[in-house]
């Protein structure tokens, strides 16, 4: 089986502002929001918090035989996700590239997937295998955090597979613009996101990265950070382009899902201290 798989700096006030925390948003009159630095919040006391759902991806599993035309079914099939961004991997029976497809990973929940099958009033065949993504329990963007920003630079796309070198890098706000960089330099890209991350502002008024699936907190802007990479995502075309009139011109660098290097440290402090053994696995 084959599988496929981002001027003037005018900040927007808030709770940080009043404890002086240098790189937060300053207090006073203000349109967009800055926040280069951040303290590094208890990340051992925020992973501890329950998660929103189960997170699981939920499978359809195909059963045989294979009618005829097994290999135009499921073209068709894949089609129809591919148009929609919304094919995340495909596998083929056979020993070849060129066996009928037998299972497809989806970029769309379990209830999203029958609603649009319901609506185009398709069959769906029961000889596929099918996949499909965890509902996202958070919005892109909270309410708290929207007036500050310009635009917010995520995939309109649920995430498939991804490379996982661990990469280095930073993710600043100024000016309601979203920057990015490899390494610790000063952030001069546009910086763009997986759609399963989101924005907010924490109880101590800093601006926020967390997982929409989940709800934890995966870094606060400013703070240095690891992603996997190099990361890929779906950019829509009108959304690229409305970046790049709000925050650009520039070049675009996906970040994909950025964590907190001292999250990173607290889920493995091995990897901080090389003396320190890695705890056994779980029973």
């Amino acid at each position: 089986m084959r599988i496929f798989n981002l001027l003037p700096l005018i900040a927007l006030s808030c709770a940080a502002c009043s404890q002086g925390n240098e790189g937060a948003a300053a207090s006073g009159p203000t349109e967009y929001a800055t926040q280069t630095q951040a303290p590094t919040p208890d990340y051992k006391a925020l992973m501890a918090e329950p998660r929103l759902g189960d997170g699981s991806w939920v499978r359809r599993d195909g059963s045989p035989p294979l009618p005829s035309n097994a290999m135009e079914i499921g073209q068709a099939w894949y089609d129809r996700l591919e148009a929609r961004n919304a094919l995340l991997g495909a596998g083929f029976g056979g020993k070849g590239p060129d066996g009928p497809v037998n299972m497809l990973d989806t970029g769309m929940t379990e209830a999203e997937f029958l609603a649009w099958v319901d609506d185009n009033d398709w069959t769906i065949p029961q000889h596929i295998t099918f996949s499909f993504v965890p509902p996202m329990n958070l919005p892109a963007v909270s309410d708290a955090a929207d007036g500050g920003i310009r635009i917010w630079p995520a995939s309109t796309a649920r995430t498939g597979a991804q490379n996982e070198a661990l990469l280095s890098g930073r993710v600043e706000l100024r000016d309601g613009c979203f920057y990015g960089s490899e390494g610790f330099g000063t952030p001069d890209k546009l910086a763009f996101f997986h759609g399963e991350i989101g924005l907010d502002i924490d109880d101590e008024g800093y601006y926020i990265l967390r997982d929409r699936v989940s709800g934890h907190v995966r870094a606060r802007l400013g703070e240095d950070m690891h992603w996997g990479g190099p990361p890929s995502a779906y950019i829509d075309p009108e959304l690229e382009k409305e970046i790049q009139e709000q925050c650009g011109p520039g070049e675009i660098l996906v970040v994909g899902s950025p964590e907190s290097r001292e999250r990173f440290y607290a889920q493995y402090p091995h990897t901080r201290d090389p003396n320190v053994l890695p705890s056994p696995p779980s029973e």
